[in-house]
Parts: structure tokens; sequence; C-alpha cells
């Protein structure tokens, strides 16, 4: 069973004990024949002790006034009221009350302190000749009593200081754990704008890099530049067959003039991409092929005789014009074969 009891609830349950007793010890007292002394300190020590339990009651820096004052206080009224057989022939278990309050209220300083005082006071009453001081063995029961005190109040004050360390320990390690969540946050949300950036970044090098142009109605430029992986590849696809559909396009000019080198894998995601921007019913014109790039797509046995092609972007625009000047409304484009270059065998390009 785990009780947490304070320190502010172990003051007030032991006055209030001393309180019940120094009432019930008065009542005692009055019933037996004692001096008008003993029955006004009996009697002065109820108020006494009502006064340190209300101090101790209100808290703060009056309840650590009454915490001190309490031991020293109940060994002075017990000096006060110990008569006879308790001084010289009997020994009484009230000395050891100081000393228990001590142990419960104040400090190893005051466990000490009030056993000197009230072993010292009955010497003085009894002018040396106290029991507690001729019968050695009331003394060494009476030492160890204390000794047993002194450690219990040593163990005590240990334990304490232990568990405040503990509990400044676990107050630390949360503030840092406090203080490292706050970092994580910063940091995602630091990451998360970076990767917003990044994102963004992305966006536009795709976009740069796959630019898609258009020239004219129904007319789009896509320039390629650099080296054609499968993920630019399936970007420029994608691209270009969003901005087809929207634009509703019906001619498509991919210019791969910036492309130095067109192996197989390149050869196939073009013929990839005129197949796929058919399908939604543009026609599409290679230009810009040089002689090299020529000469590799025939070393390659790449077949581009249903790709139609020309010098540059300005000749399929011209061409492009003049077959819309000629083609009324809407109908299908047709742009004359002969108008177009096709790929020479040897790989050339035929000039006007």
């Amino acid at each position: 069973m785990n009780l947490n009891i304070t320190q502010r609830q172990v003051t007030l349950g032991a006055l209030s004990l001393l309180l019940i007793g120094t009432i019930a010890g008065a009542v005692l007292e009055i019933l037996k024949v004692g001096t008008l002394i003993h029955w006004g300190v009996t009697l002065a020590a109820i108020p006494i002790s009502a006064g340190l339990l209300f101090m101790a009651w209100r808290g703060g820096q009056y309840e650590r006034y009454s915490r001190s004052a309490t031991p020293v206080v109940v060994a002075v009224l017990l000096l006060l009221i110990t008569r006879e057989p308790y001084l010289t022939q009997q020994v009484t278990l009230a000395i050891f009350l100081p000393s228990i309050l001590a142990l419960v209220l104040s400090s190893l300083f005051w466990v000490i302190g009030c056993a000197v005082m009230v072993f010292v006071g009955l010497i003085l009453l009894t002018e040396g000749q106290s029991i507690y001081t001729d019968d050695l063995q009331t003394l060494v029961i009476f030492t160890m009593v204390i000794g047993g005190m002194v450690l219990a109040r040593l163990v005590t004050d240990t334990a304490y200081r232990k568990a405040e360390e503990n509990a400044r320990q676990a107050e630390e390690a949360r503030d840092r754990a406090e203080h490292q969540a706050r970092e994580l946050i910063e940091a995602n949300e630091l990451m998360s704008d970076q990767l917003d950036q990044q994102g963004q970044l992305l966006e536009l090098v795709t976009t740069l890099e796959t630019p898609v142009v258009p020239l004219a109605e129904g007319m789009l430029f896509a320039p390629i530049v650099g080296h054609i992986d499968s993920r630019r590849a399936q970007a420029l696809t994608t691209r270009l067959l969003e901005q087809t559909s929207v634009q509703r396009a019906r001619l498509v000019v991919l210019d791969i003039a910036g492309v130095a080198v067109v192996d197989t894998a390149v050869a196939q995601s073009l013929l990839h991409m005129v197949q796929a921007l058919r399908l939604l019913g543009c026609e599409v014109i290679l230009s810009g092929i040089s002689a090299s790039v020529a000469l590799a797509l025939i070393h390659l046995g790449v077949n581009l005789e249903e790709v139609r092609t020309v010098r540059s972007p300005q000749e399929a625009l011209a061409q492009f014009l003049n077959s819309t000047a000629q083609t009324p409304g809407d109908q299908p484009m047709h742009i004359k074969k002969d108008a177009l270059l096709p790929i020479k065998p040897n790989g050339q390009v035929p000039n006007n």
C-alpha cells in the first residue's frame, strides 16, 4: 500500500496527539493530590499545546516555528511537572517524549539537544542523585534509545536528501525531454518547410527540364535538352499528354537538337511518346535531328519511318500554319508527306 503522507500532515497529527495527551495528563494530575505549581503547569500545557497546533495549522513560517519549538517546550514542561518517584526511584518513559517529537518534527540536532536537556535537567533537579545517573543499566538503556533515534533520523535525512535529488534529477530529465520535444517539433517543422521547398524546386526543375510551349493555336513545341532517362521520359510524356489534352493540340513538335547521345533506350522513349500522343489524336513531328544522331539511329536499327521529321521547329511551324490555312474549321490536319523530311538510309538528312 502506497501512502503519500506529507510533513505537514505528520506535524498536525503529532501535535494533535500531544494536545490530547496533555488534556488527559491534566485530568489525571487534577485527580491526584499535587501542589498548585504542578496543577498550574499541567493546565498551562493545554493552551500551549493548542497554540503550537494552531501555528502548525496556519502553515508556512508558523509551521516551521511550531516544529522547532515543540520539542523544547515539551522538554521544559516535562522537567517542571516531573516529581517523585520519577526522579530518584523510578524511571519514566516520558523522558523520551521530547526526543521523539524532535525525531518526527525537527532535526537531528534537536533529537540530541532535547535528550541532553532532559538528562541535565533531571540531574540538576535531584542535585546529582537522579536514578538516570546512579543506575548504570538505566543510563545504558537511555543512551541506546537516544542513539537509535539518532540513527533513525540519519537514515530518514539521507533518504529524504536522496528523494530530493531523485526528484531534482527527474525534474531536469523532464525539462530536457520537453526541450528535446520542442526541438524535435521545430526540426520537424523546419524539415517540412524544406521538403515543401524541395518539392517546389523539384516541380520547377521538372517544368524547366520538360518545357511545353504553344507555338500556335493547336500546336505545341517541346524542346528536349540533355540526357533522357526513364524518369525524365515518363515526366515528359505525362506533361505532353496533360498539355495536349488541356490545349486540344493537334500537333506536337519534339525538338531533340539538344540531345547529344541517342541510344536504344532514348529511341524507345521517343517512340513511346509518339504512340501515347497519337492515342489522343495528335500528330507528332521530330525536329533537330543531327547527322550524328541520325547515324546512331541507323546503326541501332531504330525504325522511325512512321515518325515525321523536319530540320527545325520553324519549318514545322510554317508547315502547320500552311496546312491550317488550307484546312477550314476543325477538320483534321493533314501535312503533306513530301513537305516533311524523311531520314535517308545512310543517316543523312537531305538539304532543301
